[in-house]
Order: structure tokens, then C-alpha cells, then sequence
């Protein structure tokens, strides 16, 4: 017994200590503020091009609408000026700030948003904020966006953690241990050898590109990083709506006077309505309800048997080849929309 609280008292001072000269190392404030902090730094080129282009209709999504759809040919199809904010990694929490920060401050404002999204992504506040996705977070905020904080980032943790987050700075900063670390690893070795961190980037850009990975294998990825969307609780769309952007999007929409679409897409995990988990059909029910009280249109392409395996090059990515057939399909079905 003696020597297990011996155990924990080294432990604690070791743990006080380590708090202690994380906190002076990156001068952290104390006690911590909750969440991540913002700048005022906004890039603001989607919001210039908005403007200089005057558009109409603004698609706003990741990566599937980046490789899915092609403006210039939705553009000839529905006679209207299209911009395509397609940021890949991008998730609700970068919708709303793309949302607040770069299409409600365009002059003039376009007359439709349309939000291509899959499944539970909508509702899903947390999803894609931390890690790599919070730099493109970071580039839409401004310090005083504290909803997003909240909501992306403080509500996904519990009491205790909220606790020891703010008491504690071997966690409060963790985030700025573990890049000093990473820069360490990567870096430190090839630095001996003559390599700079440039060409340390060109080499890990050359040998983990896309085109050398097993398709098979970039296929797991995608469904092991998908599986979030999936749990109990991110398909409790009843729970998960307030907490989310989806109620804030709408009403930025109302105070800017634009009508929101959203497109759901296609996605080969759950390529028909009967491969769905009933939890995900039950979901979607739900939201189809939500955004019908709200006069929003939905599109929802997500069993659309037009749109086959060989239009894509993964299981969510679409060929040129499918994007211009998605397109033309998107592109009719928006005719019946727009005025």
C-alpha cells in the first residue's frame, strides 16, 4: 500500500510539473478558455470571387462536389451564374463559417445556396473540426465566432474533460506538444541526411500520393473515417439538430434573403434505400420532415440508380465522366426549383 501511494504521488508531481513548463513553454493562459482560439484572419478570395462574378447560385460542399460537379456546364444548363465553394475536408462547421463569413458578406449576395452533403453529415457538429481540418476552420473564423467553438468543439467533451481541459495544461495543450513533436519526427532525421523540410514534403507528397496507394486500401480509409456518421448517437437526428449548424444555417439563409437547397448525394457504402441501416433510413425521414417545415428544398440522389459504380473512381468520388452526368442530373432536377 506504501508504495502504491508513493506511485501516485510521484505521478501527480510529475504530472504538476509537466503542466507547469508546458504552460510556460507555449505561454498558455490560466485557467484555459475552453475550445480552440480564433484569429482574425479570414481568407477572403471565395468571398471577392462571389462578388466579382456576381453569382446567382452558390454550391457550397467538400471534395464530392469538387470532383462531381462541373459549374460551367450547370451554368449553360440553368442560364444562371454559378460558383462552386467546394472545399475538400470541409464538414458542417466550415459550411456554416463558408455560410456566415464568405456568401452573407458577398455584394451582391446569390439568390441560391446549395449544400451537397451525405447522410448525417448535416447534424453532425463535430465531425472533421480537429487535426489538419481545423487550419480550414481556422481560415473561415473570426475571434468572435464563439458558436462554432461551442458547438464544434466544447459540447463534444463532458464535465470531467471540460475540467481537466481548463486546470490542466498538459492537456489544455496538447495540440501544441504533439505538433512540436511531429515536426520533431518528421523533420529531425532527414535534416541529418541534408533534407530540408521542403524536400522532405516533396519526397512524402511523391510517395503517398493517391495514385500510389491500393485502391482497396483508400477505400478502408474512407469507410473507417465515414463510420462516425454512423453511430447511435449521430443518427439520433431528434438529439442531434439543435446541437448542430443546421438550425443556424437556415437562419442565416431567412436574414440574407437566400433560398438553400441540399443536394444529398451517392455514396457506395449505402448505394440503394434497402442497403441503409434503418437507423440511417430513419434519419433521413426525419430530416426530409425538418427541412420541408422549414420551405427547404431537398434533392436527394442517394439510391438514384441513374448514377452507377463506374461513374466513380472510389466509393463517394465521382469520374469526369460522372460528374458530367451528375451534373446534367442535378442541373434538371434545380430547373424545377429556380425560378
Amino acid at each position: 500500500m506504501a508504495g502504491f501511494r508513493k506511485y501516485v504521488l510521484l505521478l501527480g508531481f510529475l504530472f504538476i510539473t509537466l503542466s507547469i513548463v508546458v504552460r510556460q513553454a507555449y505561454d498558455l493562459p490560466y485557467p484555459a478558455q475552453l475550445g480552440p482560439q480564433f484569429d482574425n484572419f479570414v481568407r477572403m478570395e471565395d468571398r471577392n470571387r462571389i462578388s466579382e462574378k456576381q453569382a446567382e447560385i452558390v454550391l457550397l460542399g467538400d471534395s464530392i462536389l469538387a470532383l462531381g460537379m462541373n459549374p460551367a456546364q450547370l451554368e449553360n444548363h440553368l442560364g444562371r451564374v454559378v460558383y462552386s465553394l467546394a472545399r475538400p475536408g470541409s464538414a458542417s462547421a466550415s459550411w456554416y463559417l463558408s455560410f456566415k463569413n464568405m456568401i452573407g458578406y458577398a455584394s451582391p449576395r446569390p439568390r441560391y445556396v446549395v449544400i451537397f452533403f451525405r447522410d448525417s453529415i448535416l447534424t453532425a457538429p463535430g465531425y472533421r473540426v480537429n487535426g489538419k481540418y481545423f487550419t480550414l476552420i481556422d481560415e473561415l473564423a473570426y475571434r468572435d465566432d464563439t458558436l462554432v467553438i461551442e458547438k464544434a468543439f466544447v459540447q463534444q467533451s463532458g464535465p470531467l474533460e471540460q475540467f481537466i481541459e481548463k486546470y490542466f495544461p498538459v492537456y489544455s495543450g496538447r495540440l501544441q506538444v504533439r505538433e512540436t513533436l511531429d515536426y520533431y519526427i518528421r523533420y529531425g532525421l532527414t535534416s541529418l541526411a541534408g533534407c530540408d523540410p521542403g524536400c522532405n514534403e516533396n519526397a512524402n507528397y511523391i510517395v503517398f500520393n493517391d495514385n500510389n496507394i491500393d485502391n482497396v486500401l483508400l477505400v478502408e480509409a474512407i469507410a473507417t473515417a465515414e463510420s462516425y456518421l454512423y453511430t447511435p448517437q449521430r443518427l439520433d437526428f431528434d438529439n442531434q439538430v439543435s446541437r448542430s449548424f443546421l438550425p443556424d444555417i437556415i437562419t442565416l439563409a431567412e436574414e440574407n434573403d437566400i433560398q438553400l437547397i441540399f443536394v444529398r448525394t451517392k455514396h457506395f457504402t449505402y448505394p440503394t434505400l434497402a442497403s441503409q441501416p434503418l437507423a440511417l433510413q430513419e434519419y433521413s425521414k426525419k430530416l426530409a420532415v425538418y427541412l420541408e417545415q422549414n420551405n427547404i428544398p431537398l434533392l436527394d440522389f442517394s439510391s438514384d440508380p441513374r448514377l452507377t459504380e463506374n461513374l466513380y473512381v472510389d466509393s463517394h468520388h465521382m469520374s469526369e465522366q460522372g460528374a458530367v452526368v451528375f451534373t446534367k442530373i442535378v442541373g434538371e432536377a434545380l430547373m424545377g426549383i429556380i425560378e
